[in-house]
């Protein structure tokens, strides 16, 4: 069964993942309201259209929203706070994302949505040694992940309460534009456009990368088909080690006789499996992914490319 979405809501928008939602759910003409917070200095990436309809409202005033229309279908509630590393440990920081995921939920409700999709984290699960499923026990290791866990549970169960499809994805390691610049990837792409030494760990994590292009059509997919109460990992479900997606991010760069693996010791809290079971998920909704890594490392760097090169134009003309 399809839900019809031909109206979202939306938060986190000008994340990594919401910017490409929000781009996937343009090219499908679909509707858009997005909560945005005013301050939020990446506001200026956000596309042009007549179907995005921005509203200036942070997490922290969802519960004051009046909504002028009750036809929405779907929430997809990807905004979180205090996502800085400096703060993934403060339980008291993190905690205030439980009570604005809720909120979420009472709008939803407000705007007439029939779903919520919510955006959970490979924090949630801890340490595992092979794929994680939906099933998987979570043992999340600092406050960042559990309260993830927390908000997944909490939104469940008003969503019941309310009569609201509720899934939860957990997103594993997105990248692509407008990604995290301390991200392995992202941070790497920036160092080889300065001419910095490129530096990795030895590389011998099992990981799961997945095109953020990718991720936005798993969240499309996960609304139209999706079953209610279901928690889908998002992923490639084409694990490799680290060093690999190293050696052709150093390549695509021209930069595979400089790299250097095994500069960055582990931390004592290292992940080394990190892969996501998508059979279930591909089951339910039919979604494949499409970008294999060796392309959409390639759209990354060209991304970064045009940015920096856009960012050293001289103002004025001739």
């Amino acid at each position: 069964m399809d839900f019809k979405i031909e109206k979202v809501a939306m938060t986190g928008g000008t994340g990594p993942v919401g910017m490409a939602l929000i781009e996937r759910l343009l090219e499908e003409k679909i509707e858009i309201l997005l909560f945005q917070r005013e301050d939020s200095e990446r506001k200026c990436h956000l596309p042009k259209d007549d179907r995005l309809h921005i509203v200036y409202c942070s997490l922290g005033q969802l519960n004051e929203y009046v909504p002028q229309e009750q036809d929405y279908d779907v929430f997809f509630h990807l905004g979180w706070t205090n996502t800085f590393q400096t703060l993934r440990e403060s339980m008291e920081a993190q905690y205030e994302n439980v009570r604005y995921s809720c909120d979420a939920v009472e709008l939803a409700c407000k705007l007439g949505c029939h779903s919520f999709v919510g955006a959970g984290s490979q924090a949630e699960y801890g340490r595992h040694d092979g794929p994680l499923r939906g099933d998987t026990v979570c043992k999340p290791e600092n406050a960042y992940g559990v309260m993830k866990l927390c908000a997944c549970h909490a939104t469940r169960i008003l969503c019941q309460r309310s009569g609201i499809r509720h899934i939860w994805p957990r997103i594993l390691s997105g990248y692509g534009k407008y990604d995290n610049k301390y991200s392995m990837l992202i941070s790497n792409i920036l160092n080889a456009l300065e001419g910095q030494k490129l530096q990795f760990s030895k590389g011998d994590q099992i990981w799961d990368f997945l095109y953020m292009g990718d991720v936005a059509d798993a969240l499309l997919h996960i609304a139209r088909r999706g079953k209610n109460g279901a928690v889908y990992p998002i992923g490639s479900g084409k694990a490799r080690p680290l060093s690999e997606y190293i050696r052709i991010l150093c390549e695509k760069l021209g930069k595979l006789d400089e790299m250097e693996l095994g500069g960055i010791p582990y931390s004592d809290r290292q992940i080394m499996h990190l892969e996501a079971d998508i059979s279930e998920l591909q089951k339910d909704t039919g979604w494949v992914p499409k970008v294999e890594f060796e392309d959409g490392i390639e759209r990354a760097i060209h991304f970064y490319r045009t940015l920096k090169s856009n960012e050293e134009k001289p103002l004025g003309g001739g």
